[in-house]
């Protein structure tokens, strides 16, 4: 009889601690939501009409599965860390500047501030590390600022154009570079800022973290297929730009509409392709020990 009460007594009070982590969990949520209102609905309305953030879709779902996948890391009852209250208080202190300043990228980094203060006050510094990928996720979720988008897509052109007029003429071609134009003999092909690859490095380096993280154990592994995101997007942007000079050459309606998009996806899924057929040629060169004592 007493140990059946201890039982129960034990189930009642396990179930009341992780109701109270639950209503924890909801309270700050509905707080961090009710302040930072404004800049998701923006984020929100940028990731679907972007043309640059196509992967921003995909990076808070990803988390989302990654985050109730470890759901135990937050309704496990944790002491909270005393970590929790200061980074918070800095979150707080940087959205309100944010707000200020009418900055929206400030005001990201203040939510994933506000994130990590929840993680350590509902479970510590174990909750956090263990959720710590998903939030880094939410870093594709950031727009490029004005400020740094210009430095950063015009280097971007010029390698494009210098890559792809050393590739048509190794292909046979005939093609003369001028800043980033360039003149073939049917037709001229503007690099613009929408074809420097940019797109392409962003949305090839997101699929790569997220498909390291789920199929690769080792760190150093992990990085080294995120790094090879940088060229394989570079390399195929300028396959893409040799491809449509060489359409445009035998047909220019090839370089536009649903044609000149086909294109585009099928240089991304030949980077992304890339980057795999390189992890796999890794795996066997430099094979996981984990792996192979589980053999």
């Amino acid at each position: 009889m007493i140990a059946g009460k201890q039982a129960v007594v034990q189930e009642v009070g396990e179930a009341s601690v992780f109701g109270s982590t639950v209503l924890k969990l909801s309270v700050l949520s509905a707080l961090v939501i009710a302040c930072y209102f404004p800049m998701l609905v923006m984020t929100g309305k940028t990731i679907l009409f972007g043309d640059d953030m196509a992967h921003g879709f995909f990076a808070p779902i990803v988390g989302l599965y990654i985050a109730w996948r470890r759901r135990d890391l937050l309704l496990k009852p944790a002491p909270a860390s005393a970590w929790a209250l200061p980074v918070l208080a800095a979150a707080a202190v940087l959205g309100s500047g944010a707000t200020m300043a009418m900055s929206s990228t400030f005001s990201r980094c203040a939510f994933l501030a506000s994130l990590a203060g929840c993680l350590l006050l509902i479970g510590g510094r174990v909750a956090l590390r263990g959720l710590l990928f998903p939030l880094v996720l939410l870093l594709f979720t950031f727009p490029i600022p004005d400020v740094l988008y210009g430095q950063v897509t015009q280097p971007l052109q010029l390698l494009a154009t210098r890559l792809s007029e050393f590739l048509l003429e190794l292909f046979g071609y005939s093609a003369l570079r001028d800043g980033n134009i360039l003149q073939l003999t049917n037709m001229s092909l503007s690099v613009a800022e929408a074809c420097s690859g940019l797109r392409s490095l962003l949305s090839l380096t997101f699929f790569c973290l997220v498909y390291s993280y789920f199929f690769e154990r080792r760190n150093g592994m992990r990085a080294a297929i995120t790094l090879l995101a940088v060229p394989a997007a570079i390399l195929v942007n300028a396959l893409r730009i040799t491809a449509t000079g060489i359409l445009g050459e035998h047909n220019p309606v090839w370089t536009r509409g649903t044609y000149h998009e086909s294109v585009g996806w099928t240089a991304f899924a030949v980077g992304f392709g890339l980057v795999l057929a390189a992890h796999r040629l890794a795996r066997h060169v430099v094979p996981d020990p984990a792996s192979e004592a589980a053999r």
